[in-house]
């Protein structure tokens, strides 16, 4: 029986090709790919390496993406390395699930981290704060224009008081030098002020006034009338009485403001209902998410080992 020799040959060709394996490369195609692989770097643009350094972080695998600046990266390398020696996981599931719960539990520490630091402000620059207003109370009311009231006029304010004391020294020493001289004592006006209807009130204010009258210009001579050097010697014990009593009442200023600050620091060992709702919420979230990728992990663990373990040996109990 004749055969066709066009038909052996497709034959022979076509049962080359069904002998060759699925997916088999010649030598060839084998060559030109690694040849393309050396060629493949990766972008190389400062551009394109930060777009795709994040291109595995929806696993959270990337310690880079988890880690904020100034965070400590041995740290958590250190937390995410003990976490898998005690999982141990096998597969890319599981040792997902491990990083995962690495993240969790940084995040976690993150904001217990973030809870100190809100009160530590509180605790720490309050009293800088109240330091300052108060500075700044003093600095207004001194260079204040038309404040005729006085700066000590109901002043609990221990810079105030320090500058009045300044200034009293100011005027004592230029009264012991100088004495008299008839001139407006504006410091004086400043510190102690007039009433409402334009009238010094009593105190050493009005006692400076009516000395400094007598002095510079007497009545008509009388054996009552004290000479300006008499009224000048009583006027510098009336300064020094003032300064001395203005001493006091700052350093009673001072111990009452200090115990208040150390009150206001306890009080803010406990932040307020709206900061602490706020991280109650973040860490009962953090916890259930570190609650879930737990479950996942021990579900996944228990099915890889019924997966492996041998299957049980039948045995038959025939009844007599």
């Amino acid at each position: 029986m004749e055969t066709d020799s066009s038909n052996m040959g497709v034959g022979k060709v076509d049962l080359d090709r069904g002998a060759r394996r699925p997916g088999h490369l010649s030598e060839k195609r084998l060559a030109a790919n690694r040849r393309n692989a050396q060629k493949s770097t990766g972008p190389r643009t400062t551009r394109g390496k930060q777009r795709s350094r994040h291109n595995a972080l929806k696993s959270g695998i990337f310690a880079n993406a988890i880690l904020l600046n100034g965070e400590d990266s041995v740290a958590y390398d250190s937390l995410r390395k003990g976490l898998m020696e005690d999982w141990k996981p096998v597969g890319t599931f599981e040792a997902t699930l491990v990083e995962t719960l690495a993240s969790l539990i940084w995040r976690r520490r993150r904001l217990l981290r973030a809870e100190r630091a809100e009160i530590s402000k509180v605790v720490e620059f309050d009293e800088l704060d109240s330091s300052m207003a108060q500075s700044s109370e003093c600095w207004d009311l001194l260079r204040a224009p038309g404040n005729s009231s006085g700066i000590l006029r109901n002043s609990s304010n221990p810079f105030v008081i320090k500058e009045a004391i300044g200034t009293l020294k100011i005027c004592r020493d230029c009264l012991e030098k100088f004495g008299f001289d008839g001139k407006d004592p504006w410091r004086l006006r400043t510190l102690y002020g007039v009433d409402s209807e334009g009238f010094t009130p009593p105190g050493l204010f009005r006692t400076y006034q009516v000395y400094s009258k007598l002095a510079t210009d007497p009545p008509k001579k009388s054996e009552a009338n004290a000479s300006p050097d008499e009224l000048k010697k009583e006027m510098l014990e009336i300064f020094a009485q003032e300064i001395e009593r203005l001493t006091e009442l700052r350093t009673a200023l001072e111990v009452l403001d200090s115990r208040r600050k150390e009150y206001e620091a306890l009080a803010a060992l406990v932040p307020s209902v709206e900061i602490s709702e706020r991280y109650i919420r973040r860490e009962a979230h953090l916890s259930r998410e570190i609650d879930r990728t737990l479950s996942q992990l021990e579900r996944a663990r228990r099915i890889r080992l019924c997966k492996t373990e041998p299957p049980g040996a039948a045995v038959g109990i025939n009844a007599p």
